[in-house]
Parts: structure tokens; C-alpha cells; sequence
């Protein structure tokens, strides 16, 4: 893993935007493979909300309605071409994912965390109007929001919706995608206009090394949240405002280490990615970090000590293994355009053993 503070709102506006020109490219004017819309009900314009591909097989979704609105009325038709070589999870699993992400679809364009409804998933056959008949399909119900799955042409069709009955809709083929792309021009703006006015988050007050282990904690509790979601085989799950409180913790930790060590913001942040990933590898790599948490609380505290405090620690052979280790990371990454050979990416890969064997000898050494 390697985590980085979220991304600038402008930026994200400007890579969807970029994004959005390459599918019209591709798309435009007509896909090359049956694409499903609303027919009814009539929602208004629909703009593209998904597009992308896995080995040369387009996923496209196609969303109808208010985007903004918990209650709806929202529909997303989203068209899939199996891939051979994807693992069949099924139709129920594939309604789990698309209702989860429709409740981060609102978390993120609403602001609202939608909690997990008390009932457990209600499923039942039912049928759909597409192209003018009657498509067998596997409905399921929870909560405020429903999705549904049937064949069509050789694909697969996932609708998910809210504020609009499953039993009103019917789908048509979609001709020309370039008003949903259009569309979701429009949208993207709409969307970055009402995120800038949300309040950023308030923190509770945090100085020192208490600032790097708010930033710790909140990333690790991310973390765990979403090994059990796989475990699970879920979508994880994630709130309204954990990226900017993420974010928001990320800049306050810079902040304080710039005024303990004196350096410039830029500095300072390295030093955060450098611990934070390191915390993060600690967590990924060993049993005893969740399982021991004296051993955790001790691992966390040296590394702070160490690479924010500059101070002498009992694992510092780790800490300077792990030093060594992401210092090349970023070297091959920072390269990365020069194609570096297979080789020296195994290296960089062989200085992770010495980094794991520091840490054991530390653990039998307590």
C-alpha cells in the first residue's frame, strides 16, 4: 500500500474531465456494443457515471435522475461484458456490490452516510421491460435503495435504484452516447461546486506526536475496515467526510513536524508518507501487529520516535531497513517512465526481507 494525503479537488475535477475526452474519443458517436438506458421513467438527460474496460470488454453506465438527492429519483443502468477470465461470483454477489456502492455513490454526492439498513437483503425474480420485452431478472431490495440483474445481448445489465419503483422501469438501446457524455461534463461541475461547500471537517485538537498518531489511528481503522469488507467479499464501505478528515489529519501532522524540525512543508510531508507507510506495512505484513497490542503500541512509538524525534530506538535496525526500502521506492517511481529494467524492481523488492527479519528480531527481543 502507500498511502497519500487526498488529492486537490481541482485535480480530480481536471482528471475526470480528461477522462470524459478519452471515452468521447473512443465512444463517440456510437458504441461499438449494445449499450441500455431509461426509457421509463422519464428522468431527463442521463449522464455517463461509469466507463472504462478490463482485457478490451467496456463497462458503461448510464445514470438518471438527481445525483445530489438521498431520496431520489436516481436510476443507474450500467451494461457489462463478461470477462472470461474474471471469476463468476454470481448475480446476488454482484447486487451486494452495486448496492454498496450506491450508499458510497451518497455518501460522496449527498455528504450522507446512509447506515446499513437493519433487515438483511431481499431477493426475488421479477422481470424488466427492455427493447420492448419482458427480460427475466434477480431484484433485490434493502433498505431505501434496490438493484437488479438480467442478461441482455450477450451482456449483462445491473440497475440500481432510489425513489423510483423497480416495477416503472424500462430500458431501450442507446445510440449515441455523446449527450451523456456531455452530460457528464455538466455533472462533474455541479458536483466539485457543491463538495467546495462543505464546511471542512473540525478536529479535535492534536499537537506533536499526537497529530501523527490521530493520522495513525484513522488510517489503520480505514485499513482494517476494508480487509474485513474483502474477507467479506463486500465493496468497502467508506463515509461522507473520511477523506477530508483523512486529508484534513494528513496536513495538520505535516504542519506539526515542519515546526518540530524546522524544514519546509515539502520536507515535512515526506517524513508523514515516510512513517504513515510504514505503520501501514507493519500492519499488512504481521500477525502480531493486530494480535499483540503492546507490541503495536511499542512498534508505533519507536518509529516516531525514531523518524520524527531523531531519536535512538531498540528497532532501529528496522527503521533504517525501511529507510533504505522506500528510499528506492521513490527513486523507481519517480523513474518510472524510464522503464526501468525487471531487475531493478527485484532488488528493490529484496530489501523488504531485511526489513522483516529487523522487525522479528525485535519482537523476540522484548
Amino acid at each position: 500500500m502507500r498511502e497519500i494525503p487526498e488529492p486537490e479537488r481541482e485535480e480530480w475535477v481536471a482528471r475526470l474531465r480528461e477522462r470524459a475526452r478519452l471515452d468521447a474519443e473512443e465512444l463517440v458517436p456510437r458504441p461499438p456494443f449494445p449499450v441500455y438506458g431509461l426509457l421509463v421513467p422519464g428522468l431527463g438527460q442521463g449522464a455517463l457515471a461509469e466507463a472504462g474496460q478490463v482485457n478490451g470488454a467496456w463497462t458503461i453506465g448510464l445514470a438518471f435522475g438527481d445525483w445530489e438527492a438521498l431520496s431520489g429519483p436516481w436510476v443507474c443502468v450500467t451494461t457489462v461484458a463478461p470477462d472470461p477470465d474474471a471469476p463468476d461470483r454470481g448475480p446476488r454477489a454482484s447486487l451486494l456490490d452495486a448496492l454498496d456502492q450506491e450508499r458510497n455513490r451518497i455518501a460522496d454526492h449527498a455528504g450522507v452516510d446512509e447506515d446499513e439498513p437493519a433487515e438483511p437483503p431481499a431477493f426475488s425474480e421479477t422481470a424488466f421491460i427492455v427493447d420492448g420485452r419482458a427480460v427475466p431478472a434477480l431484484l433485490c431490495r434493502h433498505g431505501a435503495a434496490w438493484a437488479a440483474w438480467l442478461p441482455a445481448d450477450g451482456r449483462t445489465v445491473t440497475l440500481v435504484g432510489r425513489g423510483v419503483g423497480p416495477g416503472s422501469v424500462q430500458l431501450a438501446p442507446v445510440d449515441d452516447l455523446a449527450p451523456y457524455l456531455r452530460a457528464r461534463n455538466e455533472m462533474i461541475g455541479r458536483l466539485a461546486e457543491a463538495h467546495g461547500r462543505r464546511p471542512p471537517p473540525v478536529l479535535p485538537p492534536a499537537e506533536g506526536l499526537a497529530a501523527y498518531r490521530a493520522l495513525i489511528d484513522q488510517m489503520l481503522g480505514s485499513q482494517a475496515r476494508l480487509l474485513a469488507a474483502l474477507q467479506a467479499d463486500r465493496t468497502p464501505r467508506h463515509t461522507a467526510d473520511e477523506g477530508a478528515v483523512q486529508d484534513a489529519m494528513w496536513q495538520r501532522a505535516v504542519g506539526e513536524q515542519a515546526r518540530l524540525s524546522g524544514s519546509t512543508r515539502r520536507e515535512a510531508d515526506d517524513v508523514v508518507t515516510l512513517v504513515v507507510n510504514h505503520v501501514g506495512h507493519l500492519a499488512e505484513r504481521f500477525l502480531w501487529f493486530a494480535a499483540d497490542r503492546a507490541l503495536r503500541e511499542a512498534a508505533i512509538d519507536e518509529t516516531l520516535r525514531y523518524s520524527v524525534l531523531g531519536e535512538d530506538v531498540p528497532s532501529r535496525a528496522a527503521q533504517r531497513a525501511w529507510r533504505r526500502y522506500w528510499n528506492r521506492h521513490l527513486s523507481l517511481i519517480s523513474a518510472e517512465e524510464e522503464e526501468y529494467p525487471q531487475t531493478l524492481w527485484d532488488l528493490h523488492e529484496d530489501l523488504l526481507p531485511s526489513w522483516q527479519d529487523a522487525w522479528r528480531a525485535w519482537t523476540q527481543g522484548r
